[in-house]
């Protein structure tokens, strides 16, 4: 069985959500000819200790479930002051779990969007019609300011080195770290089953 190790990295916080969760460009070497991930080393980098460690443990467990074994850099590395992990670490725990492939996952940008709301539209007949929109110049809609996140995360096979898939990932911060994890990694796992990277349980 083909051997692999999961790299996730993270740049500041994980602000991730799943209602408000989607991939918006994947990509796949269609070359690639590896075998279904079977052991995977997860590592969350982040400039923050618990978010890192929550992520780990459920990325962790959500694998499992999905009959992936996996194990969180947080029990088996060392962590330095600064968080980050050197390369010789990690190749210790990739001979030691027998992994062999590598997910990087790193914060791209955060910026906010405006939406409008208008007024209720009326659906009667045409006079009815004329009746709002006459009504509606004295009315006003509203807007609403929403913030997103957008992650990249990559895929590489340890053995060469080579990128095998690449998603890009935008999020609606919905104001919950634990369900904005809990959902990220569901739209991961998604994607990589469909792409066969993972077995479908």
């Amino acid at each position: 069985m083909k051997r692999w190790i999961l790299y996730v990295v993270f740049s500041g916080t994980f602000i991730i959500a799943c209602a408000g969760t989607k991939l918006i460009h994947t990509w796949m070497d269609e070359t690639y000819r590896g075998k279904p991930v079977s052991d995977i080393l997860v590592i969350g980098v982040t400039h923050k200790k618990d978010n890192r460690q929550s992520f780990e443990d459920k990325f962790v467990a959500q694998l499992k479930v999905s009959g992936v074994e996996a194990v969180s850099s947080s029990d088996v590395i060392p962590i330095p002051s600064d968080l980050e992990l050197k390369k010789e670490d990690i190749l210790k725990a990739v001979n030691k779990f027998k992994n062999d492939a590598v997910i990087i996952t790193h914060l791209i940008g955060v910026k906010e969007k405006e939406s409008y709301t208008p007024p209720e539209r009326n659906q009667g007949d045409y006079y009815g019609y004329y009746g709002w929109a006459y009504g509606n110049t004295h009315k006003q809609g509203y807007y609403r300011t929403h913030t997103f996140v957008r992650l990249a995360t990559n895929l590489y096979d340890v053995k060469t080195e080579k990128l095998i898939w690449s998603g890009e990932s935008e999020s609606l911060d919905l104001g919950s770290t634990t369900q904005i994890i809990d959902d990220v990694i569901k739209v991961l796992i998604k994607d990589l089953k469909k792409n066969k990277l993972i077995p479908k349980k």
